[in-house]
């Protein structure tokens, strides 16, 4: 029985493990995808990279609310997608151990 309890636990984790990546993928997508609309070359908004920024300002940029002024992304983004979007920024910024320079084109 101590056999099977461990299997499953060992499964568990081997599943959450491989399910972070796919959640840190979403994030980019929802950026590309939907971000994209106003923050690229001829959109509304300037175009600018994970990297624009370090961890902490993108947090503080979040805390404030300061995007809802400009735009009410609630109908551009479900809550998911937003803070799939929040953690892709944050894990890429210009601090970060995986900084990331795309920019929506």
């Amino acid at each position: 029985m101590k056999n099977v309890s461990a299997c499953l636990c060992m499964l568990t984790i081997g599943m959450a493990v491989s399910i972070a990546p796919a959640f840190a993928a979403d994030g980019k997508t929802f950026f590309i995808n939907k971000c994209g609309s106003c923050h690229k070359s001829g959109g509304e908004a300037s175009v600018f990279a994970p990297t624009k920024y370090a961890s902490t300002q993108w947090e503080r940029f979040f805390q404030a609310n300061k995007h809802s002024r400009i735009k009410d992304i609630g109908s551009l983004l479900a809550p998911d997608e937003s803070t799939a979007v929040k953690d892709y920024l944050k894990t890429h910024a210009a601090d970060s151990d995986q900084p990331e320079a795309i920019g929506l084109k």
